[in-house]
């Protein structure tokens, strides 16, 4: 969910031959490059114990602290950002700040990739940390859209359809699950009633897990989708009954 728009977003500015573009080819020895005057890019990222992460997730965490205030802690610009790899994009968007920082005047490319990791991708991917369950990854899936409307057009017509493409957390299925599980009374009531509704319906046919068409402008991640499309319970409630608690 989290990976694949900031993907896409890579190879729209790096070229699509991974490494093969100017960026690509700066990371690989980015670690040896000097700190240098950088540009803040503000953020916001969730409350994390240090011995929960790993090595890479803590190297990350620090680099959006140090690059959202603004002060860069000395023994950071010597810690390594992890091994380049094809397949691990998190070590690549570490890359991609650590040579964020070196740059003082960053070529556009690089600027929309390292405000998309501190802007969308490190908080999302922290957010996900601390919130594992299934019933969050509805809420997960609403705070990538929320996150990356700050993009412009030509940028969100990147990301906007690879959203689309992987919008599993918006069937109502699991919209249905992380609503039975929020915090507002009213909205966990209006789960159960939709549920009780699903499972009033008489289904013949083999059902089709068919991806919902997003609602971009949403406000909330309960209006992501629109409910008036055929609805289906969380399948992980099959067995709950209507007198049980959680529902009821």
């Amino acid at each position: 969910m989290n990976e694949l728009p900031f993907r896409h977003l890579f190879q729209y500015t790096s070229g699509p031959r991974t490494f093969s573009g100017t960026i690509g080819k700066d990371l690989e020895n980015c670690e040896k490059r000097p700190i240098s005057k950088f540009k803040p890019i503000p953020t916001s990222l969730p409350e994390l114990s240090a011995k929960d992460i790993s090595t890479d997730q803590k190297y990350l965490y620090r680099m959006v602290e140090a690059i959202s205030t603004g002060v860069f802690p000395s023994d950071l610009a010597n810690k390594s950002p992890g091994k380049m790899s094809h397949a691990r994009w998190l070590t690549r968007a570490n890359r991609i700040l650590r040579l964020y920082v070196s740059v003082e005047t960053p070529p556009e490319s690089l600027t929309i990739l390292a405000t998309y990791v501190i802007k969308v991708y490190a908080p999302i991917w922290f957010s996900i940390k601390s919130h594992s369950s299934c019933k969050d990854g509805s809420r997960h899936f609403f705070k990538l859209i929320e996150l990356s409307r700050y993009l412009p057009a030509n940028l969100k017509s990147i990301v906007d359809p690879v959203i689309q493409r992987n919008s599993y957390f918006a069937h109502p299925e699991n919209v249905l699950l992380a609503m039975l599980t929020d915090s507002q009374p009213h909205i966990r009531e209006l789960a159960a009633r939709r549920i009780l509704k699903a499972r009033s319906v008489t289904i013949k046919d083999l059902r089709i897990f068919k991806l919902p068409q997003i609602n971009f402008n949403a406000s909330t991640y309960y209006d992501l989708l629109n409910w008036q499309e055929d609805i289906s319970e969380p399948p992980l409630l099959k067995s709950v009954t209507e007198k049980s608690p959680i529902i009821y």
